[in-house]
């Protein structure tokens, strides 16, 4: 965070820093993220692929190019499609309720606790749709080991991914686990015979360009690579979304007016298009984006503003630094949502799920689902922020130091 606000404060468009011996070129203007974006996406190769490649494989959809990666997006595109989100809000409803029931006025709590915890119950039902039981509990309980295991390390230092090394040994041990929990999994679900509407279901019924089934293998890494990303980062997205409703009761008031307005228990294709709930969630994004940059190696030379690109280069979009453009938007460092009521931005000048070809395909879930739970928590409980929290990097994302730190104070009466 601080230093793309440093490269902001010391350079207009472009910027550059070097890191194990690569040199990388930050893109701190919509102009070069449009130029970025909208260039050939097969003249670009993986950033840090060696990295992703060691902690993911070789046919994981983020570490894939060219008509590969196209491929494999257009197999998996359909199981992220707005019209199958309907069928998931009851279980979004169902686990919100649950983990904020447990809320007792007067006490202090991390946020983070609670959003992980509820999100995780509710990607596990999305991806599985699996009732409350041992097998389920034993699969969150080793996805989340799965994500403690990724350390800073074996991410940004790729020597490191070696047998030699413990924090790697922790890390393919828990993937090793999580593996095993998938392939039982799916043995289970073929065996029965019977479709299930959820996410795995889905994925399980897909056939290739060939007519052929999606293999076990290519399955379980479809589900690594969107499970993992998806509940670590929309569980810091709500978080740092009460944190901000919690400092700010006006926000909070008029928030809630919304909500009111359309009663109790409205259908979820009428709230996730109230203006004000949208407007308080990209606000959210944009002040505190849990994806710090996307980036591109180019493989032949280019031009991004006029400046001499060389192969090889990592181009990283600053999504910190567009989001915090004061050109953009005014007083950066204010939580206002209504600047996004009061005008729309384009692509280039928001994107907190990154951009171009490799945009996150679980984006439209995702803020589906964090319109449902932020609506079921503000309309239901009294709260306040208890501490200043600040944007820390966590492994390969962003997410608030101390957790957020809430204080209770007691449920809504709504009657």
């Amino acid at each position: 965070m601080f230093l793309y606000r440093w490269l902001c404060q010391h350079y207009t468009d472009l910027g550059v820093v070097r890191f194990q011996d690569h040199d990388f070129v930050a893109i701190l203007t919509p102009k070069g993220i449009r130029q970025v974006l909208s260039a050939d996406p097969d003249g670009y190769d993986v950033f840090w692929k060696d990295a992703f490649t060691g902690l993911s494989g070789n046919e994981v959809v983020f570490v894939l190019t060219g008509e590969k990666h196209r491929r494999e997006r257009q197999l998996f595109a359909s199981t992220f499609n707005a019209h199958n989100y309907r069928s998931y809000a009851e279980a979004i409803h169902t686990s919100t309720r649950h983990h904020i029931s447990q809320w007792q006025p007067g006490q202090t709590i991390r946020a983070i606790d609670t959003t992980s915890a509820l999100w995780l119950d509710i990607i596990m039902h999305l991806f599985f749709g699996l009732e409350k039981d041992g097998f389920l509990e034993e699969g969150k309980r080793i996805h989340a080991e799965l994500q403690k295991s990724m350390h800073l390390l074996i991410v940004f230092f790729p020597a490191l991914q070696r047998h030699w090394f413990p924090l790697w040994n922790r890390y393919t041990n828990a993937k090793a686990a999580f593996a095993d929990w998938v392939g039982s999994y799916l043995m289970e679900h073929r065996a029965q015979g019977v479709e299930r509407d959820n996410v795995a279901g889905h994925i399980l019924a897909l056939r290739d360009e060939d007519g052929r089934r999606v293999s076990n293998e290519h399955i379980h890494d479809a589900i690594y690579s969107s499970l993992g990303p998806g509940h670590q980062t929309t569980a810091t997205a709500l978080a740092w979304a009460l944190y901000e409703l919690g400092r700010h009761p006006m926000v909070l008031e008029k928030l809630r007016t919304e909500l009111d307005s359309i009663g109790a228990d409205p259908a979820p294709e009428l709230l996730v298009t109230l203006p004000y709930l949208s407007a308080t969630c990209n606000e959210t994004l944009r002040l505190h984006p849990i994806i710090a940059e996307c980036a591109r190696v180019p493989i032949t030379p280019m031009e991004i503003l006029g400046y001499a690109i060389p192969a090889g280069a990592g181009l990283v979009i600053s999504i910190v630094g567009i989001h915090h453009n004061p050109e953009l938007y005014p007083e950066p460092e204010r939580f206002i949502p209504e600047r996004f009521i009061e005008r729309t931005y384009d692509s280039f000048e928001f994107l907190p799920f990154g951009g171009g070809h490799r945009r996150c395909m679980g984006a439209g879930l995702a803020e589906y689902t964090m319109r449902i739970a932020l609506a079921e928590i503000a309309s239901n409980w009294e709260f306040e922020t208890s501490a200043v929290d600040q944007d820390v990097r966590k492994g390969l994302t962003m997410g608030p130091k101390n957790g957020v730190l809430l204080r209770i104070k007691s449920r809504r009466n709504l009657n």
